[in-house]
């Protein structure tokens, strides 16, 4: 019975570690890892990640303190504002010239029927607003933890409207909402959806010198392997070129700089350390 057991959990290990290994399309560009740091340990479990011309802000996700990071290009915490928040599950952050976008959405379990967004004032942040968010056809008793598509990790400003990324879990298709970030309680469907991704979302910004959306995530198993991605995507949510981060785990956040630079996080797990790395696309 043991040795029958043992072969069983070893037949059930290879299988879920082959499931990770992905065949990637050929892309039409290279992706070149340009550095590589070792975050800090207040930002171990990193979790969104902007860009803006001095830095990039990021943020830690469920059960830690509500503060907001300010990171200079070295990896370095530069300056930390903590919120009158409660950080149930912060997963993403964005911004325009007037306010931080922080999104409270994570529900990898399935079990919140609602989440939120808090828009901060970039000017007094003391000055708050919360932004109820509901998912149509969301039952939280139905949900099954880890296998269903009422989760998000992704946010990006574009085009002067706020948009969240499903991480999609059961079906692996994509959706994408447009939330109002002028209306207090609301009741979100998807108008878009990508097909094709070779796992769940993590993090997304839009690459404004290439006019296309950047996209980073992975798909994992219950034995620590993960097959992570960045991919882009085209303003129609059409999907242009997959890279595979052979190197990463969990990689939750990636903005793109003012020169069109690749910038992800990745959170720290078993056996690696919380990192800040940087990317260029070179041309074949």
């Amino acid at each position: 019975m043991n040795n029958l057991f043992r072969v069983v959990i070893l037949s059930l290990a290879i299988t879920l570690s082959s499931a990770c290994a992905i065949n990637y399309p050929t892309p039409s560009a290279s992706l070149k890892i340009n550095s590589i740091v070792t975050l800090p340990e207040e930002l171990a479990e990193t979790s969104g990640l902007f860009c803006e011309e001095e830095g990039m802000y990021s943020l830690n996700d469920s059960g830690n303190a509500p503060v907001i990071f300010h990171v200079n290009y070295q990896g370095e915490i530069t300056e930390q504002t903590r919120l009158a928040l409660t950080n149930k599950d912060w997963e993403a952050i964005t911004a325009d010239s007037a306010f931080f976008y922080i999104a409270d959405v994570g529900n990898n379990k399935g079990k919140r029927e609602q989440v939120e967004i808090h828009k901060v004032n970039r000017s007094n942040v003391n000055d708050i607003e919360t932004i109820t968010l509901k998912y149509a056809g969301n039952n939280a008793n139905n949900n099954i933890p880890y296998a269903h598509d009422f989760d998000s990790e992704a946010m990006v400003m574009f085009d002067n409207k706020l948009l969240l990324f499903s991480k999609s879990w059961r079906t692996g298709i994509t959706h994408i909402y447009h939330v109002n970030d002028t209306k207090s309680v609301q009741t979100l469907s998807p108008f878009a959806s990508i097909e094709g991704l070779p796992g769940v979302v993590t993090g997304v910004d839009f690459d404004r010198v290439r006019n296309r959306f950047v996209i980073t995530g992975y798909k994992s198993d219950p034995f620590g392997n993960f097959a992570t991605f960045l991919a882009q995507v085209s303003k129609e949510f059409t999907l242009l070129d997959i890279w595979p981060l052979d190197e990463y785990k969990q990689v939750e956040g990636v903005c793109v700089d003012t020169e069109g630079r690749y910038w992800f996080s990745e959170e720290a797990t078993e056996g690696r350390e919380a990192s800040l790395s940087s990317a260029y696309i070179e041309a074949k």
